[in-house]
């Protein structure tokens, strides 16, 4: 809890956190105006980190004072949107309760949550929605089906999907439904594996719950998976640090004034196991904060890509009205006060592309041997599905994946050689230069795909079974 002159603030928040605060008082210099203009000058002029005077705001409306700050943080809310905002911070929507994905099929259940509406319903993964309420499903846009499933809490929606070439219709209760946040799977050799993805209220108690069940099973390493996680509550991050941090500071933060009030970690313990991050260029806020504090205390080694560089702290602040305004107040720096805003975590293993990071985290963890099982809705490493996705297609009667995986399996560095327009992957016996060029090399969207067979030539320690829409691919670092 930060407390400041006046202002009695409940929580100090990152990227999408918040905490509630009670209407501020009236300026009587601005008494003409209306109370929430008011307010939003009061805590801007006192509170924002970049300094700026109450004065200097005068005769200014919300919207001017806001752009006037050029901060993409300070935002805003009005009595909906804030409502929306609160309902995000919680991971909480109203609908059937399924992730959808979308392929040359249509739109298709990815994942159904336990306990859902859509559960209770009897709607399994891989179903593909047709119709919702009698009305034909878009085949290329998940948007457009989201939105007419989602509702208000109690209302009725009907679904048709296609199972197995029939359709079934069912009839669901909308609901409110927590999004899971926190994954957790087990690898061979005791590599355990959690995935964040936010920091909302609750993930630290699933995250206890699920390095438990990890450690019960024979824990001899850890991998934390922080990709694509944007941040959330701080005090949820500080919680997940007193796993690995027995005491210390969390973050250093600096206010307007220069003022240094640390987060601290006190209460903490250890965890004795190799840990590792992983991390990449859209982690951001409070993924950043652990991924910065593990590794200035030597407990945690970060694989992947410079993440987002967010390194400001937001506080929420209920107005007049029912609205709301986030402020940034501070920016903070990790424990060793590196500084993150706008520079970001390095990576102590610099990894490119999401199989490859985890690949590498896999064999740094421990496991040499990996085997990625490709199908048409899942990847599994090791047989274990995990979010990670290796990029892969077939064309002309050739197969062709990820050139960063498929380096990673082998234990090579790749490198693009822009002068000969060719991926260069390299190993102790040398280097192979593959051309961009037909049944060799396909470039899409700025992401390298090699016929695997070619690989193969190169690389004879990688296996490959093509079946069509089922493929297996396997290899031993280093040999």
């Amino acid at each position: 809890m930060k407390n400041k002159p006046k202002l009695k603030a409940m929580k100090v928040t990152l990227a999408l956190a918040s905490a509630l605060m009670l209407a501020m008082p009236v300026n009587a210099a601005f008494a003409k105006e209306d109370l929430q203009t008011m307010q939003v000058r009061e805590i801007i002029g006192k509170l924002h980190v970049s300094g700026v005077t109450e004065e200097s705001l005068a005769g200014q409306s919300i919207k001017q004072m806001i752009e006037g700050l050029k901060d993409p943080y300070t935002v805003f809310f009005s009595q909906e949107e804030y409502s929306q905002f609160t309902s995000s911070l919680e991971n909480n929507y109203v609908g059937m309760g399924a992730r959808i994905g979308l392929d040359d099929q249509g739109v298709y259940l990815s994942e159904v949550f336990a306990g859902s509406p859509a559960e209770i319903a009897g709607l399994q993964r891989d179903d593909y929605v047709r119709a919702v309420d009698g009305v034909p499903a878009s085949t290329t846009s998940i948007d457009e089906v989201r939105n007419k499933i989602i509702g208000v809490a109690g209302t009725k929606v009907k679904v048709t999907v296609e199972r197995g070439g029939k359709e079934l219709t069912v009839e669901i209760t909308r609901n409110g439904v927590n999004v899971p946040e926190v994954y957790s799977k087990s690898f061979s050799n005791g590599v355990g594996y959690i995935q964040i993805t936010d920091f909302s209220s609750d993930a630290d108690e699933d995250f206890d719950a699920q390095l438990a069940a990890l450690q019960a099973n024979g824990l001899k390493s850890l991998i934390i998976d922080l990709r694509n996680n944007p941040g959330g509550l701080l005090d949820t991050a500080q919680n997940i640090a007193k796993h690995f941090v027995k005491d210390g500071v969390l973050i250093h933060t600096r206010d307007r004034n220069g003022t240094d009030d640390p987060v601290l970690i006190q209460g903490g313990t250890t965890l004795p196991i190799p840990v590792y991050i992983l991390a990449n260029e859209n982690s951001a806020s409070a993924s950043e904060v652990l991924s910065g504090a593990l590794q200035d205390y030597n407990v945690a080694k970060v694989i992947g890509m410079q993440t987002y560089g967010k390194g400001s702290v937001q506080q929420l602040y209920q107005l007049d009205n029912k609205s709301a305004l986030k402020v940034t107040i501070e920016e903070y720096l990790t424990p060793n006060k590196r500084k993150v805003n706008k520079v970001g975590i390095m990576p102590d293993i610099k990894v490119d592309g999401p199989a490859a990071q985890l690949i590498t985290a896999l064999h740094t963890a421990g496991i040499p041997d990996v085997q990625v099982e490709i199908s048409k809705h899942t990847v599994k490493y090791n047989g274990v599905e995990v979010g990670s996705g290796f990029g892969s297609f077939h064309e002309n009667g050739k197969f062709y994946a990820t050139s960063r995986g498929l380096a990673a399996l082998v234990g090579a560095t790749i490198t693009w050689n822009d002068a000969n327009r060719t991926v260069d992957i390299s190993d102790s016996k040398g280097t192979h230069a593959i051309p961009v060029e037909a049944d060799k090399l396909i470039i899409e969207d700025g992401t390298s795909y090699v016929n695997v067979d070619l690989f193969a030539q190169y690389f004879p320690q990688l296996q490959v079974n093509d079946q069509g829409e089922n493929v297996s691919i396997r290899a031993v670092k280093g040999n």
